[in-house]
């Protein structure tokens, strides 16, 4: 085990992580746009935007799993070159992807309005939430189709058409919500169902995009209708295999997300204002991590299917090192940066107090993020560990994040930047045993057949 210092290793690293990057700044863009002009109208729309959006983010993170977890078999049979196989598994994950998307909206349709309950007591929240979350799911298949065919393209080392694809999506996701948030060049003025629309609109325009490319202009995988009628048992065992637990991780990790949601929006109106800006500023200051991150994978995944073990061994420590000095540098950001963004915000003196305490905190935390992030879902995801991953993702935040959170808010009634502290002790836990194992090398696993 050794620290690569070849420049390739490094420009790889990077040809990857850039375009990543700025397609994680462009979707940081996107919520950031989302709400400064939502925070316009006021902290129960802010609230009532975000509060929805926790069960669009449920759906998001199973999409995540089932992408993330294809990509860990893309990746692998990329690194042999076995193409065959590639198309046929992005059928079967297109396939599972129409599936979900439809059983999500149906449900966001039905019972809006008790979704939104669950977040909330605020009446005013609920009624103006429940709005949202019905035009909002008009876009869960498309979104579900943009994510699965990024995984896809991205485990294969195709990264920059997705800067493209996802810039022409946040321009004209900004321009629809200025004119149907305000009402602007004789739009009706629809507030947050006007953010919503803007949403479905440009989540329309990306899978439009994203067809036209794989039609057209892809050369490496040349997808087509034919690939949902493709049939192989024994891929179709290795995918339920591999993807399975990664999905149940995202979608035990997101429950758990909610459940801290939930804590946090029964705490108050301003509270949810509070950490729904904090947390833009978080994601801005992680978007290089993040990137890493994807990178990892990729790689890991690539190195593995070539079954050069060595070389694994090396860039899984050189990532490692890597990360963890990005991830002190992305506190620093956070703390420096915490009294000018929150002045962006037309909100009160209290959110304001309330956001700069939650953003000291992740300034601390983000270390131990970007540690986790990359470690579990870079670089031992990759590695097919995927059963351990799936333990040390949930485990502290059900065990101890989450029952302290509430017993601590609301049994103790502690003070809220202790509250958050706690909620998100999680992430210290789940890096240290993340780099125990990630030392071991235990998690190499080469998950192709011949």
């Amino acid at each position: 085990m050794m620290l690569i210092r070849e420049k390739q290793f490094y420009k790889t690293v990077l040809s990857i992580s850039i375009p990543m990057m700025l397609q994680n700044l462009i979707g940081v863009a996107v919520g950031l746009a989302d709400t400064l002009m939502l925070g316009r109208l006021g902290e129960v729309e802010l609230t009532s935007a975000a509060l929805s959006q926790q069960f669009f983010f449920i759906f998001m993170v199973m999409n995540f799993g089932l992408g993330g977890g294809t990509a860990i078999l893309i990746s692998q049979y990329w690194g042999k070159q076995d193409v065959p196989k590639i198309r046929t598994i992005m059928g079967i994950m297109y396939k599972v992807s129409i599936s979900l998307s439809i059983m999500f909206m149906v449900v966001s349709l039905v019972i809006p309005r008790q979704i939104i309950s669950v977040f909330t007591t605020d009446i005013r929240v609920i009624d103006i939430g429940e709005q949202y979350l019905r035009v909002l799911s008009m876009s869960y298949i498309f979104s579900s189709f943009s994510n699965c065919s990024m995984a896809g393209l991205r485990a294969i080392k195709t990264v920059r058409v997705s800067v493209v694809i996802y810039s022409i999506s946040l321009i004209l996701n900004i321009f629809l919500n200025w004119i149907l948030i305000f009402g602007n060049f004789g739009a009706p003025e629809l507030g947050v169902v006007g953010a919503a629309i803007a949403t479905v609109i440009a989540r329309i325009t990306e899978s439009v995009l994203i067809i036209i490319f794989l039609k057209f202009f892809d050369k490496k995988m040349r997808l087509g209708l034919d690939i949902l009628k493709r049939a192989d048992k024994y891929l179709r065992k290795d995918f339920i295999k591999i993807v399975t637990p990664v999905v149940i991780n995202e979608m035990i990790w997101s429950v758990g997300s909610a459940m801290v949601s939930i804590i946090v929006g029964r705490m108050g109106t301003e509270v949810v204002a509070a950490n729904t800006i904090a947390n833009v500023v978080n994601q801005c200051m992680t978007v290089i991590v993040y990137a890493v991150s994807g990178a990892s994978s990729v790689i890991i995944g690539n190195s593995i299917g070539a079954k050069e073990y060595e070389r694994t061994k090396d860039a899984a420590f050189t990532l490692l090192i890597c990360v963890t000095a990005l991830g002190m540098l992305a506190g620093v950001c956070v703390f420096i940066a915490r009294p000018h963004i929150i002045n962006f915000y037309v909100v009160t003196d209290l959110t304001k107090k309330i956001a700069m305490d939650i953003m000291l905190i992740n300034s601390f935390i983000v270390v131990f993020q970007a540690l986790a992030n990359t470690l579990n879902v870079g670089i031992l995801r990759a590695g097919g560990d995927t059963n351990f991953v799936l333990i040390n993702d949930v485990i502290f935040m059900w065990l101890l994040a989450i029952p302290l959170g509430f017993i601590g808010a609301f049994v103790w009634d502690l003070p809220i930047i202790l509250v958050f502290c706690i909620i998100r002790i999680d992430e210290i836990l789940k890096s240290v045993c993340a780099t125990i194992r990630l030392l071991s090398f235990k998690w190499i696993n080469n998950v192709t057949r011949e």
